[in-house]
């Protein structure tokens, strides 16, 4: 395998990292607050965002030992990428595009404020502790998996919501510019559909910085080029869940000239999850626990250790194929179901096997344990997910547990993808067919 020389990644990656760290974990915070019908009163969520700005600083003090200036750069970076969502606070109601005067002070304030919330952290976070090692690539993109599990779980509520054409036009918004579109007119399904588009641009943002990143950073061709794969993914993933809603390349405004498209849906669903997966890869490749791990030990269960764990991958597909389907189409259930067995049963016989059978092997020995209790939760939340549908066929409106549980299902496959991906290549890393 390549070595990554000593020294080898560019200064500043730290105020990246935590730049778009404290951005994401604002964004998370500010999507939950202003969720209908849980409204937090204005005051309390800037105190949160704020908090949010103050604790990215601190962290900047303590790892970086930079300082205030770290913190500082660190708020700043991450007010810059707020203003993917402060246009909507800057647009006047009634006239699309047409930014009011208090932008302004608006823009400088809210970069002023997050400079001295992330200095004020910083200053406290760097006070006579030593610095520790921080692997800051693998960091950022774990930045970049934690915003698109977000994104994931956002695009989960859409479908959850029935608010996937809630928004009739596309790249537009009812004629607004995406990024101007007013927060006083994201009301019921039209805040879950064109909060899922910010954050879509929020993920793609993060992932095209990551390639840049390591671009720079890590000599080694072949995962620098997984990366723009990756890239190119979410790109065309932006593509088709446009496309979900206009059926062709049309800025027009009007619903007759739309032709919305399910199929398209379902494969926007699943190369969302495969994009997740490829992330889920780059961040086990950058590890310190990969870069530093030393040579696959022999162990005569293996090659079939290998094998369960590329199987699972593919009844995961399947599944999650199936998935999309029965969500956006309601059919299949019975196949879905049947499926959901035979994800059970490999997915607890790999967990098991790569927990027990490799105490001397962590890495190993932690994807399976997560393994074992992510598909026996992901069993009990298909069941409520199945409750919840009968319940919905009973009441005038989608009951929220219905929404919550079909989501957190949506969700925990995600999860599932992520550790039978990791399984795959730690069965390679670390073990090895004995002769």
């Amino acid at each position: 395998m390549e070595a990554i020389p000593r020294g080898s990644v560019p200064q500043r990656t730290e105020i990246l990292v935590l730049g778009f760290g404290t951005s994401v974990a604002m964004w998370a915070i500010g999507y939950v607050s202003r969720m209908p019908p849980a409204w937090v009163p204005s005051w309390l969520l800037l105190l949160l965002l704020v908090g949010v700005l103050f604790t990215g600083g601190f962290l900047a003090g303590r790892l970086t030992g930079r300082g205030w200036k770290a913190g500082m750069m660190t708020g700043a970076l991450a007010a810059v990428l707020n203003l993917l969502i402060l246009g909507s606070l800057l647009t006047a109601q009634d006239q699309p595009n047409r930014i009011v005067p208090s932008a302004l002070w608006w823009i400088p304030g809210s970069l002023l404020v997050a400079m001295l919330a992330g200095a004020g952290g910083a200053a406290l976070g760097a006070a006579g502790r030593p610095v520790p090692r921080v692997n800051w690539t693998s960091w950022f993109v774990r930045v970049d998996l934690a915003a698109t599990f977000l994104l994931l779980i956002v695009g989960g509520l859409v479908t959850s919501h029935r608010a996937g054409l809630a928004v009739v036009d596309w790249p537009n918004s009812f004629g607004y510019n995406m990024f101007l579109y007013p927060l006083s007119r994201m009301t019921g399904g039209i805040y879950y559909e064109h909060a899922h588009r910010l954050f879509g641009s929020l993920v793609g943002l993060t992932t095209l910085v990551l390639v840049l990143h390591l671009h720079r950073a890590d000599p080694r061709v072949w995962l620098r080029r997984l990366a723009l794969i990756a890239f190119v993914t979410v790109v065309i993933q932006g593509l088709l869940g446009g496309l979900r809603v206009t059926g062709t390349f049309t800025l027009s405004q009007s619903p007759d000239a739309m032709s919305p498209n399910l199929a398209l849906a379902v494969v926007h669903g699943v190369l969302a999850q495969l994009f997740f997966a490829m992330l889920v890869a780059i961040a086990v490749f950058t590890s310190s626990a990969w870069v530093g791990a030393e040579p696959p030990a022999e162990r005569t269960a293996a090659s079939t250790d290998r094998s369960v764990s590329v199987l699972l991958v593919a009844v995961l597909l399947i599944q999650l194929i199936l998935g999309a389907i029965q969500r956006h189409f309601l059919g299949g259930l019975l196949v879905h179901i049947t499926m959901a067995v035979l994800v059970f049963l490999i997915g607890l016989a790999a967990g098991l096997r790569a927990w027990g059978l490799y105490p001397d092997r962590p890495a190993l020995r932690t994807v399976g344990k997560g393994l074992v209790f992510a598909v026996v939760l992901q069993v009990a939340l298909g069941i409520g997910a199945l409750i919840g549908r009968g319940l919905e066929q009973e009441a005038a409106a989608i009951p929220t547990i219905s929404i919550l549980l079909r989501t957190a299902h949506q969700a925990m496959g995600a999860a599932l993808l992520a550790l039978a991906t990791m399984l795959v290549l730690w069965t390679r890393r670390e073990i090895a067919p004995a002769d």
